[in-house]
């Protein structure tokens, strides 16, 4: 089976309520239906799907109609107290007060209650979160964590031309470093993705190629999955782009591992995941 591991759906605003920015603005349509064209005709058995933020309905209910086709993954909003169902993780930009150590961190209870339901943690954290993710390991070791886009640290995103996220700077040397240290928690992994809007080349993105290699001797096969960011790419570069650079970026891979990154690990991640 082969996972899109992250992509986005959603509705106009006026059909249902959601966050709106210059990247989504509020008539920006990504249904579901348009989804599982794009997988069906690329041979993508089945995704995890994210909304745009805390406005979690709409993909909650097209977890619950396409049972099987996917996982979903809740986007915390201010001050979250426990995960929505039916999610199967939650994605957080926030874990604490900059400078204050995470033990005292109001997200720590919500943090241990995703470990002990097996829930998952989705990383997208800014550059000023890191040190509070390095002491998660200590102080949840059973927390699943998935570092977000190679572990990448929004910050400065502008719109291009194409209607995508864009970043200058993206993976400055020591936030790779910092990425590839936390490789050593063996319950963190890495999302292979993001390439388009943190690459100044066109496909298949070689101005990466450094900082993915260093990654995937850190992380292995089995801790990494694949995944397109759809909808931002439907245009440019196209979802075929997407599929085919794990092969691309990870010119040494087997053909198991190739499997393990394309959809093994999300699998694992994620059981009930069937593709149908």
């Amino acid at each position: 089976m082969i996972v899109d591991a992250h992509v986005h759906v959603f509705r106009p605003a006026s059909v249902h309520p959601r966050a709106t920015d210059e990247l989504a603005p509020p008539d920006r349509d990504a249904p579901v239906e348009a989804l599982i064209g794009v997988l069906d005709g690329h041979g993508v058995d089945a995704a995890v799907l994210v909304p745009l933020g805390p406005e979690v309905e709409y993909v909650a209910s097209a977890k619950r109609r396409y049972a099987g086709r996917f996982a979903a993954i809740a986007v915390a909003g201010p001050a979250p107290r426990a995960l929505p169902e039916p999610f199967d993780g939650l994605r957080v930009m926030w874990l604490g007060e900059p400078g204050r150590p995470l033990a005292e961190s109001p997200m720590l209870p919500l943090l241990r209650d995703l470990a002990a339901r097996e829930k998952l943690l989705w990383t997208y954290l800014p550059p000023d979160q890191l040190p509070l993710l390095e002491q998660l390991p200590a102080l949840v070791p059973d927390l699943t964590v998935v570092l977000n886009h190679l572990g990448f640290c929004p910050h400065d995103m502008r719109v291009d031309e194409r209607g995508r996220p864009w970043f200058a700077d993206p993976l400055p040397p020591e936030r790779v470093d910092v990425v590839r240290r936390l490789a050593g928690a063996e319950r963190f992994h890495l999302m292979l993705s993001g390439q388009y809007a943190l690459s100044r080349e066109p496909p298949p993105y070689r101005d990466l190629d450094g900082a993915i290699a260093t990654l995937a001797d850190a992380y292995g096969a089995e801790r990494m999955l694949w995944a397109s960011d759809w909808p931002w790419i439907d245009a440019e570069p196209g979802y075929r782009a997407l599929l085919d650079l794990p092969a691309q970026c990870l010119p040494g891979a087997s053909a198991a591992e190739l499997d393990a990154v394309r959809g093994g690990t999300a699998l694992r991640l994620f059981p009930t995941l069937r593709g149908d």
